[in-house]
Order: C-alpha cells, then sequence, then structure tokens
C-alpha cells in the first residue's frame, strides 16, 4: 500500500493564502468556490504518491479558466437555495477534484 507526501513550504504556502485571502475580501466572498479548487489543484500538484520505495509526482488537470461555468453555476444555485446546494456542491467538487489527479514517475527515480 502507498502513502502521500506533501511537499509544501511555509513560504509559498502563506503567499497562496495571503492571495487568495486578498480576492476573497475584494470580491466580498464570491471567489471562494474559485478558492477550494485552486486550493485542490495547489495541494495535489505538490504530492507525491509513494510505493514501494518509488515515487510518484501527483497532478491535477483542474484549471479554474475551464471550471468557471460549472463553479458559477454552483454558486448561483447555491445562493438561490440558500445555501443547501452547497453540500451537494462539495460532494460534486470533490468527484471533479478525485477525477482530475494524475499519477507519474517523479524524474530521478526508476520502476
Amino acid at each position: 500500500m502507498g502513502k502521500v507526501k506533501c511537499n509544501l513550504t511555509f513560504g509559498e504556502s502563506l503567499l497562496f493564502l495571503l492571495g487568495w485571502f486578498l480576492l476573497l475580501i475584494i470580491t466580498f466572498g464570491f471567489a471562494a468556490p474559485f478558492f477550494i479548487l485552486s486550493f485542490s489543484k495547489y495541494l495535489i500538484n505538490r504530492s507525491l504518491l509513494v510505493e514501494n520505495g518509488v515515487e510518484r509526482q501527483m497532478s491535477s488537470n483542474l484549471s479554474v479558466g475551464e471550471d468557471f461555468l460549472y463553479l458559477l453555476l454552483w454558486t448561483i444555485f447555491s445562493v438561490i437555495t440558500f445555501g443547501i446546494a452547497g453540500i451537494f456542491f462539495i460532494f460534486s467538487l470533490g468527484k471533479c477534484v478525485i477525477s482530475s489527479i494524475e499519477v507519474g514517475v517523479k524524474e530521478g527515480t526508476s520502476i
């Protein structure tokens, strides 16, 4: 069975969160669904799948630009339903995120 190892640095994470915090303030919170997608991609792209001593780089093909309509429709639907659709949005987004993960071989390792 493999393990997932995440390579995050404090500095990168701080800049990422500060940028999104400012964006959330500027957009009065309407950027929140985009933050969730971007945060998921940020974590996946800095993760490795370690199995039998072999490290495989994980990556996500999520794109805020390509998924803009998906996120916008879910946001509108959540507002119309007074947040009830948000529960289903989390599951739908989780499915999107998991389906976007690709695993490759990290450079410098052999199979």
